[in-house]
Protein backbone atom coordinates (compact mmCIF):
# COMPACT_ATOMS: atom_id res chain seq x y z
CA UNK A 1 0.00 0.00 0.00
CA UNK A 2 1.17 3.34 -0.84
CA UNK A 3 0.33 6.77 1.15
CA UNK A 4 0.94 10.07 -0.21
CA UNK A 5 2.92 12.80 2.46
CA UNK A 6 -0.87 14.48 2.96
CA UNK A 7 -2.29 10.87 4.17
CA UNK A 8 0.92 9.97 6.00
CA UNK A 9 0.61 13.65 7.84
CA UNK A 10 -2.82 12.79 8.84
CA UNK A 11 -2.25 9.27 10.22
CA UNK A 12 0.57 10.05 12.62
CA UNK A 13 -0.31 13.59 12.92
CA UNK A 14 2.65 15.18 11.90
CA UNK A 15 3.56 17.74 9.73
CA UNK A 16 4.43 17.49 5.92
CA UNK A 17 7.67 19.61 6.85
CA UNK A 18 8.83 17.51 9.53
CA UNK A 19 8.39 14.38 7.05
CA UNK A 20 10.09 15.80 4.80
CA UNK A 21 12.91 16.80 7.15
CA UNK A 22 13.55 13.02 8.71
CA UNK A 23 13.42 11.99 5.13
CA UNK A 24 16.13 14.67 4.12
CA UNK A 25 18.18 12.85 7.06
CA UNK A 26 17.46 9.71 5.51
CA UNK A 27 15.36 8.34 8.31
CA UNK A 28 12.74 7.29 6.08
CA UNK A 29 12.75 6.90 1.96
CA UNK A 30 9.86 7.91 -0.45
CA UNK A 31 9.27 6.82 -3.60
CA UNK A 32 7.58 8.85 -6.83
CA UNK A 33 4.28 8.12 -7.70
CA UNK A 34 4.59 7.07 -11.62
CA UNK A 35 1.08 8.90 -12.07
CA UNK A 36 2.05 12.23 -10.46
CA UNK A 37 5.37 11.90 -9.62
CA UNK A 38 3.87 13.12 -6.06
CA UNK A 39 5.81 11.19 -2.73
CA UNK A 40 4.51 8.11 -1.52
CA UNK A 41 5.45 6.05 0.91
CA UNK A 42 4.51 2.23 1.14
CA UNK A 43 3.37 0.72 4.25
CA UNK A 44 6.67 -0.09 6.22
CA UNK A 45 8.30 3.26 5.54
CA UNK A 46 5.34 4.94 7.35
CA UNK A 47 6.13 1.88 10.26
CA UNK A 48 9.91 3.11 9.96
CA UNK A 49 8.39 6.82 10.60
CA UNK A 50 5.88 6.04 13.58
CA UNK A 51 9.42 4.17 15.17
CA UNK A 52 11.30 7.55 14.21
CA UNK A 53 8.79 10.09 15.85
CA UNK A 54 8.58 7.39 19.40
CA UNK A 55 12.23 6.92 19.07
CA UNK A 56 12.47 11.39 19.18
CA UNK A 57 10.23 11.41 21.91
CA UNK A 58 12.31 8.95 24.00
CA UNK A 59 15.05 11.56 23.77
CA UNK A 60 17.19 10.07 20.66
CA UNK A 61 18.76 12.05 18.10
CA UNK A 62 17.85 12.33 14.44
CA UNK A 63 21.61 10.66 14.20
CA UNK A 64 20.50 8.04 16.87
CA UNK A 65 17.59 7.44 14.86
CA UNK A 66 19.34 7.00 11.55
CA UNK A 67 22.16 4.91 13.45
CA UNK A 68 18.99 2.33 14.97
CA UNK A 69 17.37 2.06 11.36
CA UNK A 70 20.55 1.00 9.91
CA UNK A 71 23.09 -1.22 12.24
CA UNK A 72 22.61 -2.40 15.64
CA UNK A 73 18.78 -1.93 16.62
CA UNK A 74 19.22 -3.27 19.74
CA UNK A 75 22.93 -2.02 21.14
CA UNK A 76 21.99 1.17 19.69
CA UNK A 77 18.66 1.76 21.00
CA UNK A 78 19.78 0.21 24.42
CA UNK A 79 22.90 3.15 24.15
CA UNK A 80 20.89 6.02 23.53
CA UNK A 81 17.67 5.27 26.08
CA UNK A 82 20.37 4.76 28.70
CA UNK A 83 21.85 8.17 28.30
CA UNK A 84 18.68 9.49 28.07
CA UNK A 85 17.27 7.79 31.47
CA UNK A 86 20.47 9.16 33.16
CA UNK A 87 20.38 12.55 31.72
CA UNK A 88 16.36 12.59 33.40
CA UNK A 89 16.99 11.14 36.45
CA UNK A 90 19.50 14.28 37.07
CA UNK A 91 16.95 16.80 35.32
CA UNK A 92 14.57 15.28 38.11
CA UNK A 93 17.47 15.21 40.95
CA UNK A 94 17.84 18.89 40.16
CA UNK A 95 13.94 19.59 39.93
CA UNK A 96 13.45 17.90 43.29
CA UNK A 97 16.16 20.59 44.84
CA UNK A 98 15.01 23.42 43.33
CA UNK A 99 11.48 22.88 44.36
CA UNK A 100 12.88 22.36 47.94
CA UNK A 101 14.70 26.00 47.31
CA UNK A 102 11.55 28.05 45.81
CA UNK A 103 9.71 26.86 48.79
CA UNK A 104 12.18 28.19 51.13
CA UNK A 105 12.09 31.71 49.53
CA UNK A 106 7.83 31.18 49.32
CA UNK A 107 8.40 30.76 52.81
CA UNK A 108 10.92 33.73 53.73
CA UNK A 109 9.37 36.27 51.57
CA UNK A 110 5.76 34.91 53.19
CA UNK A 111 6.89 35.42 56.70
CA UNK A 112 9.43 37.98 56.34
CA UNK A 113 7.80 41.39 57.58
CA UNK A 114 5.72 39.36 60.44
CA UNK A 115 9.13 38.18 62.23
CA UNK A 116 10.12 42.13 62.08
CA UNK A 117 11.53 42.74 65.78
CA UNK A 118 10.79 39.50 66.54
CA UNK A 119 13.69 37.39 68.17
CA UNK A 120 14.18 33.91 67.90
CA UNK A 121 17.40 31.29 68.44
CA UNK A 122 17.76 28.39 65.14
CA UNK A 123 20.78 26.08 64.38
CA UNK A 124 21.82 28.27 61.01
CA UNK A 125 23.11 25.48 58.32
CA UNK A 126 26.59 26.00 56.73
CA UNK A 127 26.99 28.39 53.76
CA UNK A 128 29.44 29.03 51.36
CA UNK A 129 30.43 33.18 50.89
CA UNK A 130 31.36 35.16 47.56
CA UNK A 131 32.21 39.12 48.34
CA UNK A 132 29.94 41.18 46.31
CA UNK A 133 30.42 44.40 47.17
CA UNK A 134 31.06 46.74 50.14
CA UNK A 135 28.25 49.15 51.33
CA UNK A 136 28.95 52.04 54.22
CA UNK A 137 25.12 52.22 54.76
CA UNK A 138 23.66 52.72 51.25
CA UNK A 139 27.05 54.21 49.82
CA UNK A 140 28.87 51.25 48.04
CA UNK A 141 32.61 50.72 46.36
CA UNK A 142 33.00 48.98 42.79
CA UNK A 143 31.86 45.27 42.69
CA UNK A 144 34.78 43.22 43.96
CA UNK A 145 33.05 39.73 42.28
CA UNK A 146 35.55 38.44 39.98
CA UNK A 147 34.87 36.81 36.76
CA UNK A 148 35.54 33.68 38.00
CA UNK A 149 33.38 33.56 40.94
CA UNK A 150 30.93 35.27 38.33
CA UNK A 151 30.58 32.87 36.02
CA UNK A 152 29.89 30.02 38.86
CA UNK A 153 27.29 32.51 41.07
CA UNK A 154 25.43 33.65 37.98
CA UNK A 155 25.01 30.36 35.92
CA UNK A 156 21.88 29.94 35.10
CA UNK A 157 21.72 26.59 36.81
CA UNK A 158 22.87 27.78 39.90
CA UNK A 159 22.15 30.99 40.18
CA UNK A 160 18.45 30.14 42.34
CA UNK A 161 20.14 28.73 45.27
CA UNK A 162 22.31 31.80 45.68
CA UNK A 163 21.48 34.35 47.77
CA UNK A 164 22.16 37.95 48.75
CA UNK A 165 23.80 37.53 52.28
CA UNK A 166 26.16 39.93 54.27
CA UNK A 167 28.65 40.16 56.97
CA UNK A 168 28.33 43.39 59.66
CA UNK A 169 31.46 44.75 60.46
CA UNK A 170 31.63 47.55 63.04
CA UNK A 171 32.55 50.29 60.07
CA UNK A 172 31.11 48.36 56.75
CA UNK A 173 29.03 45.87 55.36
CA UNK A 174 30.02 43.39 53.17
CA UNK A 175 28.08 42.11 51.07
CA UNK A 176 28.04 38.55 49.69
CA UNK A 177 26.30 36.19 47.25
CA UNK A 178 25.81 32.81 49.73
CA UNK A 179 24.65 29.83 49.10
CA UNK A 180 23.65 26.69 51.52
CA UNK A 181 26.46 23.84 51.87
CA UNK A 182 23.52 21.42 51.35
CA UNK A 183 22.78 23.04 47.53
CA UNK A 184 26.22 23.56 46.75
CA UNK A 185 27.00 19.38 47.40
CA UNK A 186 23.47 18.82 45.46
CA UNK A 187 24.97 20.87 42.64
CA UNK A 188 28.30 19.25 43.10
CA UNK A 189 29.59 22.88 42.85
CA UNK A 190 33.62 23.29 44.25
CA UNK A 191 33.54 26.46 46.24
CA UNK A 192 37.33 26.63 47.12
CA UNK A 193 38.63 29.66 45.26
CA UNK A 194 37.33 32.94 45.86
CA UNK A 195 34.74 31.46 48.52
CA UNK A 196 34.84 30.92 52.25
CA UNK A 197 33.08 29.04 54.66
CA UNK A 198 31.30 28.95 57.26
CA UNK A 199 29.98 25.78 59.29
CA UNK A 200 26.45 25.13 61.10
CA UNK A 201 26.39 27.62 64.38
CA UNK A 202 23.91 27.98 66.93
CA UNK A 203 22.43 32.12 66.72
CA UNK A 204 20.37 34.20 67.99
CA UNK A 205 18.22 35.61 65.11
CA UNK A 206 15.67 38.93 63.89
CA UNK A 207 14.18 40.58 60.51
CA UNK A 208 15.12 43.90 60.30
CA UNK A 209 13.44 46.56 57.65
CA UNK A 210 16.57 48.80 56.38
CA UNK A 211 13.88 51.22 54.20
CA UNK A 212 14.14 52.81 51.16
CA UNK A 213 17.62 53.00 49.33
CA UNK A 214 19.17 56.21 51.28
CA UNK A 215 17.95 55.51 54.63
CA UNK A 216 19.56 51.95 55.44
CA UNK A 217 21.87 53.35 58.73
CA UNK A 218 23.89 50.12 60.35
CA UNK A 219 23.57 51.06 63.70
CA UNK A 220 20.41 49.17 63.37
CA UNK A 221 21.89 46.05 63.53
CA UNK A 222 23.27 46.70 67.19
CA UNK A 223 19.33 45.65 68.37
CA UNK A 224 21.13 42.46 67.69
CA UNK A 225 23.54 42.24 70.34
CA UNK A 226 21.84 44.30 72.58
CA UNK A 227 18.94 42.35 72.67
CA UNK A 228 21.81 39.11 73.30
CA UNK A 229 23.07 41.42 76.16
CA UNK A 230 19.83 41.40 78.23
CA UNK A 231 19.16 37.94 78.01
CA UNK A 232 23.04 36.30 78.65
CA UNK A 233 23.34 34.91 75.41
CA UNK A 234 27.25 34.90 75.51
CA UNK A 235 28.52 36.18 71.63
CA UNK A 236 30.59 33.27 69.73
CA UNK A 237 34.11 34.30 69.56
CA UNK A 238 33.47 37.59 69.00
CA UNK A 239 32.14 36.47 65.40
CA UNK A 240 30.56 39.31 63.02
CA UNK A 241 26.68 39.55 62.53
CA UNK A 242 25.62 37.58 59.32
CA UNK A 243 22.32 38.05 57.60
CA UNK A 244 20.21 37.50 54.11
CA UNK A 245 18.34 39.87 52.09
CA UNK A 246 14.76 37.97 51.89
CA UNK A 247 13.17 40.63 50.25
CA UNK A 248 13.63 43.98 48.31
CA UNK A 249 10.71 45.63 46.67
CA UNK A 250 7.12 47.75 47.34
CA UNK A 251 4.62 47.25 49.61
CA UNK A 252 1.69 49.29 50.02
CA UNK A 253 3.43 52.08 48.73
CA UNK A 254 6.29 51.91 50.39
CA UNK A 255 9.96 50.31 49.45
CA UNK A 256 10.99 47.45 52.19
CA UNK A 257 14.39 45.63 52.82
CA UNK A 258 13.79 42.71 54.77
CA UNK A 259 17.25 41.17 55.94
CA UNK A 260 17.67 38.36 58.22
CA UNK A 261 20.54 39.26 60.39
CA UNK A 262 21.66 36.63 63.27
CA UNK A 263 24.40 36.91 65.76
CA UNK A 264 26.31 33.80 66.19
CA UNK A 265 26.14 32.59 70.10
CA UNK A 266 27.63 29.69 72.24
CA UNK A 267 25.53 26.78 72.51
CA UNK A 268 24.26 26.64 76.11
Amino acid sequence: MEYSIGEVSRILNVSKDMIRYYEKQGAIFASRNQKNNYRSYNTMEVFWLLEALQHKSWGIPIKGIIDIRKNRFEQNTDEFLKEEIERLNEELSYKQVLSKRLEQVREQIAFGKYNVGNFWVKRIPAVWRCPLITGHGDDYDRFSITDKESRIVFNERNTPFFESGLTAYENRVEWEMTILNEYADALGLSLKDGFSFTPEETALCTHIDIGEVGEFDPGVFEVLPAYAASRGYNRKDKAPMRGTLIGRGYDNGRFHRIVRLYLPIEDA
